[in-house]
């Protein structure tokens, strides 16, 4: 994952509400299996293990947010043991071997979180967090993107 990427993943962070932030925590996960994928290809097998790790720690933080008193999050928490014990298989066999399964599985699951998310009115959860704005203004010949922050780094006392 570029750095790039990881500020664009924290800025949304600092915006998102609880159902958002699951989104986003499946994005990331998707992202380091898909980083995963990509350093198989090139042959970079340190960069494969290490995509994988990062990956089964998004997936181990999902599985710990669970309330597994409700039955729903019971079948959840089944299809992330799944995907986990695929991730786990990759890393031992040194493949990419049902990559794609787990990559799907997440992928439908992401989907499904995010139309909940579009309903969910609560807040963001991190407050007194840095508001971004953000806008695209036209220069000749170019799109430039604007970023601005309110000011507000930290806690208030």
């Amino acid at each position: 994952m570029t750095q790039e990427l990881s500020k664009a993943y924290a800025r949304r962070i600092s915006q998102a509400n609880r159902t958002e932030l699951t989104v986003i925590v499946y994005d990331i996960t998707t992202q380091h299996l898909n980083d995963c994928m990509d350093s198989f290809k090139e042959g970079d097998l340190e960069g494969f293990r290490h995509s994988i790790k990062l990956a089964q720690r998004f997936l181990c933080e999902l599985m710990s947010t669970l309330d597994l008193k409700i039955p729903l999050a019971v079948s959840l928490l089944r299809l992330y043991e799944f995907a986990q014990r695929i991730l786990v298989r990759c890393d031992v066999a040194g493949t990419t071997e049902d990559l794609d399964v787990a990559i799907s599985i997440l992928s439908r699951l992401r989907d499904s979180f995010n139309k909940i998310s579009a309903q969910d009115t609560e807040g963001p959860v991190m407050e007194n967090a840095e508001t971004v704005y953000a806008g695209l203004t036209y220069g000749k010949g170019t799109l430039n993107e604007t970023e601005i922050s309110s000011g507000n780094r930290g806690f208030l006392a």
